[in-house]
């Protein structure tokens, strides 16, 4: 158990500094885009991403995940180097080709579905990232089958820093959201090549192309690609229809506390995407230590969330006009509906894993099937006539309805788990914060709220016994890196 941890802990530090970094530049970025661009452009500009986001599955088709699943089992046969340079050459090739073909149908649609020219060619520029994802993908899949986690964080945090940088230069240069776009594949370019030469440092090499398998290999992924589909869909599809029945400013508006949202999720992604390599191989080794894992990082996940959760939702008349100015009033609605989904958001990721790890990664697709075809149907519905308030309920719906199919298929893995220490509590004392902020709100600024709340509830934390001796000690543990720790990394 303590070894498992330690690994964990290793790949979630690295992922955890190079993520706050990221995630710093990349929030005070948004904030930065926002003001400069208006309403109504960076509505134009969140339709573009949302548009590509729509169609990203095709250039993956779920072989990212299933590659990351592979190579974790492979890596310790045998003859696992031979068959991981197999698998990195026949994926690579294959999504390149489903680059190609996922540019094409982008193009396409924007323009059958009447968006103005200047999206239309801002979406046509934006595919090159794709190709470029081809490359950087199948490598980065295999460095996280690797567990090497701190070369992709490092990748990112390329990306990132040239992002902004060169994001900054085109606001200031006046050139809209076409240079960002520009600055964006600058970055992707970049995170492309650190990927590809850690895999080559690890003595990952690209294979031979066998044909032959190609068929088997889409197959075998499909499953992911769906969950992967399904959940684009359902968390960008709001956006493409406000665009299309709304205004680009309601549209803006929308996706200014969307993204707000998006920044506080990767807080789960850190802990989650250090999990699933390394919970994989200890499923096949050893599996009795799976449960006390699963209901330490499910406390976790609702300790940081649920005080986001309620706190933003009590704050969220301070929070968008601080961020974002008065020109984004609209936004408020946005974000106290929407941040209700942040809770569920950070489980549901953590849920899926688990039924992936058990190899039933097929019910995890009908399950975001079923969840995301009521998101469209809710959305369809409601979007041409409520808007943003239509919208935003029907995201929280849709993540309800997952979280509760994913707990029902785990109910014989998460019953015995004490989930009063795990949920209860946490809630407990995240509503008294939330109380308490938002009673000081008429007399305290935005960010002496904040701190108020985020003393209070660690008083809350401590004092309700939410983090035990045992976890304090746990947490503790996790600093130190035995020579055997060092090993299994």
């Amino acid at each position: 158990m303590d070894r498992l941890a330690r690994v964990v802990a290793r790949n979630s530090a690295f992922g955890a500094g190079a993520q706050i970094i990221i995630k710093i530049l990349s929030f005070l970025f948004t904030v930065l885009i926002v003001r400069n661009l208006g309403a109504e452009d960076f509505g134009q500009y969140a339709a573009v991403l949302a548009f590509g986001a729509l169609f990203v599955f095709f250039a993956d088709l779920g072989l990212s995940p299933y590659t990351v699943r592979e190579v974790a089992r492979l890596r310790d046969a045998p003859d696992g180097a031979a068959q991981i340079a197999a698998l990195y050459g026949d994926v690579l090739r294959i999504r390149f080709i489903l680059s190609i073909v996922t540019a094409l149908l982008l193009i396409g649609t924007a323009w059958i579905t009447g968006r103005p020219a200047v999206m239309v060619g801002a979406i046509a520029l934006g595919t090159l990232g794709l190709i470029m994802y081809s490359l950087h993908g199948t490598s980065d899949s295999l460095l996280a089958g690797y567990e090497r986690l701190d070369i992709s964080a490092a990748a990112r945090v390329v990306y990132q820093f040239c992002f902004v940088g060169a994001g900054a230069l085109v606001l200031w240069l006046g050139l809209g959201y076409y240079g960002l776009i520009g600055a964006n594949l600058l970055g992707i370019a970049l995170m492309t090549t650190v990927c590809y030469t850690g895999a080559r440092r690890l003595g990952l090499r690209i294979g031979a192309v066998n044909r032959t398998r190609w068929l088997r290999l889409l197959r075998a992924s499909m499953p992911f690609g769906i969950i992967g589909f399904t959940l684009g869909l359902s968390y960008k599809f709001d956006t493409v229809l406000l665009n299309i029945f709304r205004s680009d400013v309601e549209t803006g508006h929308y996706a200014a506390a969307y993204n707000l949202i998006f920044s506080m999720v990767l807080i789960s992604n850190i802990l989650n995407t250090a999990l699933f390599p390394t919970l994989t191989r200890q499923a096949a080794s050893d599996a009795s230590v799976l449960p006390a894992v699963y209901g330490r990082a499910l406390r976790y996940l609702l300790v940081l969330s649920l005080p986001i959760a309620i706190g933003g939702a009590a704050l969220a008349h301070q929070i968008i006009p601080f961020l974002f100015g008065e020109g984004y009033a609209g936004g408020i609605t946005a974000l106290r509906l929407l941040i209700w989904v942040l809770p569920l958001m950070f489980i549901t990721e953590f849920l899926g894993y688990i039924v992936v790890i058990a190899g039933r990664e097929a019910r995890v697709a009908r399950a975001v099937v079923l969840s995301t075809s009521i998101n469209v149907v809710f959305n369809i519905a409601a979007v041409p006539f409520f808007g943003i308030a239509g919208a935003a309920i029907t995201t929280v719906i849709t993540e309800l309805i997952l979280t509760g199919q994913y707990l029902w298929m785990l109910r014989d893995t998460l019953r015995d788990l004490p989930w009063v220490q795990i949920a209860v509590r946490p809630g407990l004392a995240a509503l008294l914060m939330g109380g308490v902020v938002l009673l000081a709100s008429p007399w305290l600024p935005l960010l002496a709220n904040i701190a108020l709340g985020g003393v209070v509830y660690g008083l809350l934390v401590l004092g309700m016994g939410i983090l035990s001796r045992d976890e304090l000690r746990f947490i503790r543990s996790l600093r130190q890196r035995p020579p055997v720790a060092r090993e299994a990394a």
